[in-house]
């Protein structure tokens, strides 16, 4: 069974190809930072002892067997926690070739090495090695994935923050370009779990929290004017005709309300969340409204927060009690968990 409709997103140029889900892959590994505040040490005895228990099995089974694939990415992967990028990306680079050796260079195993091999290279910020990494890793998404919906959606997601990092990172040049792939793959993510039947899943939830992130960042750069302004405003690539600036804003603020308003719908017929959830939900679409200034679409949103109590089981003094600690949810990322607050369970770093 195939899945042979071609999924776009809003944005002219880009479109994948979405295909059959046959085999599982591992979940998605976060996206790398320096080890600011890792334990040197711990990490190093670490290194040694997962060195010397790939030297054995080296040893006995060649420098090339397929068995050395997954010690070889552990390995590299705590090289990366320590900065040890040369040791790391010559670890991972070996993994990826043991893969494609043994199973053929379309390998749907690949995909966790291959995403090793380009967290590597963006955590010592060296985003022209990996420009066309991403594009294969792209190309294998759209056109050979054998795995399962859920793990496609997950790389997909892994994807997306990719090019989030881009925009960030990489060379002004290349962030409109960045920006624009992240927004259009995120928006392919959310119709692809709408036509596998995902939208009760709580990766659904976060695809449509990250589309609305990615909005903003469009936002963002629009607002910054500039060559990226220009890219993201032009109606059609290399017409040349531009999208009034005031206009642009307010269509991705309206592309963005939707996704959180989606959102929201979504968590309320998920038996993946509870009613607070669904509250927590209304807290994010309140902060939207607010760092748009859109007056009358906050008043609506603090309304239906404050006559949450009148159709569901969560009393008033609940209610106000979790909207004066509404500051603590993180905005760069999704959190439905009322203990979160309640509790004051938020790292430094939110």
């Amino acid at each position: 069974m195939s899945f042979q409709k071609k999924l776009t997103s809003s944005r002219p140029g880009l479109t994948l190809s979405l295909g059959a889900a046959l085999f599982i892959l591992p979940i998605l590994v976060p996206l790398p930072g320096l080890a600011e505040t890792q334990d040197f040490n711990g990490l190093n005895e670490r290194i040694l002892k997962q060195t010397t228990a790939l030297d054995q099995q080296e040893s006995q089974l060649g420098r090339y067997h397929m068995s050395l694939a997954e010690p070889l990415h552990t390995l590299a992967r705590i090289q990366l926690q320590a900065n040890r990028f040369d040791d790391a990306r010559g670890n991972a680079d070996r993994a990826l070739q043991i893969i494609r050796w043994s199973d053929g260079l379309e390998s749907p195993l690949q995909f966790e090495f291959l995403q090793l091999v380009i967290e590597i290279e963006m955590a010592r910020n060296n985003w022209d090695d990996i420009d066309e990494k991403i594009k294969h890793y792209t190309w294998l998404l759209s056109n050979k994935y054998q795995g399962d919906s859920i793990s496609r959606l997950r790389h997909m997601q892994w994807l997306v923050d990719v090019h989030a990092g881009g925009a960030a990172r990489d060379e002004k040049e290349r962030r409109a370009y960045h920006l624009i792939q992240s927004t259009g793959i995120n928006e392919v993510a959310v119709q692809y779990a709408q036509v596998q039947g995902l939208t009760a899943e709580p990766l659904y939830a976060n695809l449509l929290f990250s589309l609305s992130r990615a909005y903003h960042r469009e936002n963002e750069g629009i607002r910054q004017r500039g060559s990226v302004s220009y890219r993201l405003r032009e109606l059609y690539p290399g017409l040349h005709i531009l999208e009034d600036r005031d206009v642009a804003i307010a269509k991705r603020y309206r592309f963005g309300l939707e996704k959180l308003e989606m959102l929201r719908d979504a968590v309320s017929t998920s038996p993946a969340f509870d009613t607070e959830a669904v509250l927590l939900s209304e807290f994010y679409i309140a902060a939207w409204n607010e760092l748009y200034g859109q007056e009358e679409d906050l008043k609506a949103s603090l309304l239906r927060i404050d006559n949450f109590h009148t159709h569901s089981a969560i009393s008033k003094e609940r209610i106000m009690r979790l909207f004066e600690l509404r500051a603590k949810l993180p905005q760069h990322r999704l959190v439905l968990d009322a203990d979160y607050l309640s509790n004051d369970l938020v790292s430094a770093g939110d």
